[in-house]
């Protein structure tokens, strides 16, 4: 019964440390804030995400991308995420076509079935056939 006990407080802890160490200094009530931004030839974009309380959470996400250039090019960006296997979710872009010195801004939210454990942005210019001309990242 004893080792029951000792084992279970065990996994309860290393859970805790990993809820802790995955989502910062963390606060239950009100979570962890992250902020990502980047720029690239031709576009800057930055995202504010709240409410990371976890891997578990449900964060509430501010983006604000800006066109940069007098190119005639779109410009978009979307969160990246990893889950708990490592792996890397691509989130749908979302597209800013009104021209230079122009900005977009989205409100939103966000979560994964396998865990919110790391996010970060992709900001891109892209061409007239929707391909990517240049981007960047922010972790």
């Amino acid at each position: 019964m004893t080792k029951k006990i000792i084992t279970a407080a065990g996994v309860l802890v290393s859970a805790l440390a990993l809820s802790v160490s995955t989502a910062g200094p963390a606060n239950a009530a009100t979570g962890f804030t992250a902020i990502r931004g980047c720029g690239t030839t031709g576009a800057y974009g930055d995202m504010s995400a709240t409410n990371w309380h976890g891997p578990e959470a449900t964060i509430t996400i501010k983006f604000t991308l800006t066109d940069t250039a007098a190119d005639g090019n779109s410009v978009r960006m979307r969160l990246v995420s990893k889950d708990t296997f490592g792996r890397i979710h691509y989130w749908p872009w979302r597209t800013n076509s009104q021209g230079k010195d122009k900005t977009s801004t989205w409100n939103t939210t966000a979560s994964h079935p396998n865990g919110l454990f790391d996010i970060g942005i992709q900001v891109a210019r892209v061409n007239g056939d929707g391909s990517t001309r240049n981007q960047c990242a922010d972790w």
